[in-house]
């Protein structure tokens, strides 16, 4: 299992999307991963210390960045899976709907 049941995650895949939720499994030898209460991220800004794709799971969206709305969905071509801080977590949760 790439991360527990439950555990809030920022995925990338393979076409350069970015997603934030929480596993509920994985199939396809681990290469896609079924998240619930998943959110795509369009466009994402910093937070000061938590720069790059990876300062979305440490740190969360910064204002300004752009989140879908909530959904379960299956991440196909998974490129890589970080799992979230809970402050990434609290900011994912309290990020507005894309404008």
């Amino acid at each position: 299992m790439i991360a527990k049941k439950g555990t809030a995650v920022v995925v990338t895949n393979r076409h350069r999307g970015i997603y934030f939720g929480y596993v509920v499994g994985e199939s396809e030898g681990g290469n896609a991963l079924k998240l619930e209460r998943a959110r795509h991220c369009y466009r994402y800004t910093y937070h000061e210390g938590h720069e790059g794709t990876w300062g979305l799971a440490s740190g969360g969206p910064g204002k300004g960045s752009q989140i879908g709305p909530r959904v379960t969905l299956v991440v196909r071509d998974v490129a890589s899976v970080a799992e979230c801080t809970p402050e990434a977590v609290e900011r994912w949760e309290a990020a507005k709907g894309k404008p």
